[in-house]
């Protein structure tokens, strides 16, 4: 019991609840520019209680990767793809699609945020223009510490802060697991756990969960984001991301890509 008290003291999943007055952006981001995240999606998710924020991103014309606490609960998904704004529908483009069918990966586990990945389903396929393109799967089993690379989303800038309708990004950098595990307990930093942190307290919010952890200069995605540390985000602690490489297996399984 002692284990399991300490674990769930230590990780906040980054979804967010929704309505507006609790949207806001990734810490320390700055704006992206129309097209520069191709892949990213919102999921405004409809659970019995409401609805919540989350991100995702495209893996090729019909299905997006999201993490798997996203789903718990969702009856349907409202997809937008191609948008930086979340809300201003006017002259961007943006693709909106309304989905049901997902899969969650078999072992996720709340409890330790493990496994903690998921795939939707689009109800039909989309055409890729400038502003709508998938992301890359990565190959072998690099660790990537060290490597530089990017988050994005609409998260919240910090605990308790306003509305930002932009799309929001940040470098970050890869640290090892067991520098990871200097933070959060090894109960949850596992070998499918990746874990990344900002050189200027940059960081992953509520309402970035699932959303893109991709290597810098590229669209290949090396993680999902997962979890971050209870005592907030503005701390400039590690976030944690499910690891791509350990669900590329998985994810083409169920996609059939």
């Amino acid at each position: 019991m002692f284990a399991t008290a300490t674990v769930i003291a230590a990780l906040v999943c980054l979804a967010t609840a929704f309505p507006p007055e609790e949207r806001t952006r990734i810490v320390n981001g700055a704006t992206a520019a129309p097209g520069q995240f191709p892949y990213q999606a919102i999921l405004k998710i409809q659970l019995p209680q409401g609805r919540a924020l989350c991100g995702g991103s495209l893996l090729n014309n019909q299905w997006v990767l999201t993490a798997g606490h996203c789903t718990q609960g969702a009856t349907s998904f409202e997809v937008t793809l191609g948008a930086v704004d979340l809300d201003d529908t006017t002259g961007d483009g943006r693709i909106v699609l309304t989905a049901t069918e997902y899969y969650r990966h078999e072992k996720y586990n709340p409890l330790f945020a493990s496994n903690d990945v998921a795939v939707i389903k689009l109800p039909e396929p989309v055409q890729f223009n400038d502003r709508v393109q998938p992301v890359t799967l990565p190959s072998g089993s690099d660790s990537y510490a060290d490597r530089k690379v990017i988050v994005s989303g609409w998260g919240l800038q910090q605990n308790g802060g306003s509305v930002a309708q932009k799309l929001q990004y940040a470098p970050l950098t890869v640290i090892t697991n067991l520098k990871c595990m200097t933070t959060y307990s090894p109960l949850v930093i596992k070998k499918t756990t990746i874990c990344a942190q900002g050189g200027e307290k940059q960081s992953p919010c509520n309402g970035d969960s699932g959303g893109p952890l991709v290597l810098e200069g590229g669209f290949v995605q090396v993680g999902v984001v997962s979890f971050g540390h209870a005592s907030g985000c503005e701390r400039g602690l590690p976030g944690a991301f499910a690891r791509v490489t350990s669900f590329v297996d998985w994810i083409r399984q169920r996609t059939g890509m």
